[in-house]
């Protein structure tokens, strides 16, 4: 794994992996949401659906060891054996979303993940 320099760099990195991602969905018609294309396992729902679940996941990780709390990984309702079903989770919770809601959500996720308190344990 990687090693970052300081909280800074590992920010500025997830900023800008974001940037590249997002960028993807924004030519994607909302009436393309649901489309499944070649060559890709999930559609453009799907896939934000998948980012939006593990980015709401890492922000309850970090929340409940800040909190003191025991950090059940991946969650509290399944094992590292259960991750098909996980993926169904996200997708069945959050791929309903219109693309630009799904987007709003990780972005804010994101801006959750930049605030410097956040990563104070790093």
């Amino acid at each position: 794994m990687k090693q970052y320099q300081s909280k800074t760099e590992l920010i500025e990195t997830i900023q800008e992996s974001y940037r590249k991602y997002i960028h993807e969905f924004d030519a994607i018609p909302e009436s393309f949401k649901d489309k499944v294309c070649d060559d890709v396992d999930r559609t453009p729902a799907e896939s934000l659906a998948y980012q939006v679940g593990w980015t709401s996941l890492l922000l309850k990780w970090e929340s409940d060891e800040q909190a003191g709390l025991k950090v059940q990984t991946p969650s509290e309702n399944f094992k590292w054996n259960q991750l098909g079903q996980l993926y169904t989770w996200f997708t069945e919770n959050y791929a309903h979303y219109p693309l630009s809601k799904l987007t709003a959500m990780l972005e804010l996720s994101l801006i959750h993940i930049s605030e410097p308190t956040r990563l104070d344990v790093i």
